[in-house]
């Protein structure tokens, strides 16, 4: 019997928001040529937090 803690589509949230947290703690450390590829992950972030909300529930 596998116990899961945690439904997939708040796997995909709490992974998305370490994402998020990640990039955004670090927005005022980057330079110049890595703010895009910065920006890139808040938006990643961003969308599997909300992606992983609005799915649906197998069953």
């Amino acid at each position: 019997m596998k116990f899961e803690q945690y439904s997939s589509g708040m796997k995909r949230f709490l992974r998305g928001f370490g994402i998020f947290l990640f990039a955004a703690s670090t927005v005022i450390l980057v330079t110049d040529p890595y703010k895009m590829a910065d920006m890139a992950l808040v938006i990643l972030g961003m969308y599997m937090m909300v992606s992983g909300l609005t799915k649906r529930q197998p069953g």
